[in-house]
């Protein structure tokens, strides 16, 4: 089996943004690194954030040591144009956005064809911001996962 590197991100879907950012970074102590406004296919940079991103701790792998350590996600479902672009669990039953594992770059192809051969029908991206891809699919309770790697 290919191997799973790290716990990448765990995302979650709000509708307060700026109060559950404040509760993470000031009781958690995880500090903002990142914010975007993407209301829209191109950022925003004098809107208000859709999506947060926050610290939790630096990563010694392949996307943390390329700007992607371990991350919170905070994500406004209801004004961010990525929230609901692959099929996840109803907003109103959980806020758990997806969780995104990150995989060695070179068990990309092992992995999407293993999914595949699993029929788990996983969706395919990429993330230029970020110089890398990624896999979507679900487990058998309904829950987006993700699996990212370098581009």
């Amino acid at each position: 089996m290919p191997p799973i590197t790290c716990i990448s991100e765990v995302v979650l879907n709000v509708t307060d943004l700026p109060s559950m950012r404040s509760f993470y970074a000031e009781v958690m102590g995880f500090p903002v690194q990142r914010e975007v406004c993407l209301e829209t296919e191109t950022p925003d940079p004098t809107g208000e954030p859709t999506i947060c991103f926050l610290k939790i701790a630096d990563t010694d792998t392949p996307l943390g040591r390329d700007k992607h350590p371990q991350l919170l996600v905070l994500i406004d479902y209801r004004r961010h144009i990525y929230a609901n672009r692959f099929d996840g669990h109803d907003v109103n039953k959980s806020t758990l956005n997806h969780l995104a594992f990150e995989v060695p770059a070179s068990s990309y192809d092992a992995h999407l064809q293993r999914l595949r051969d699993l029929a788990l029908h996983p969706v395919t991206t990429s993330f230029p911001a970020l110089n890398a891809r990624a896999i979507f699919f679900n487990d058998p309770a309904g829950n987006r996962l993700e699996l990212i790697c370098p581009e």
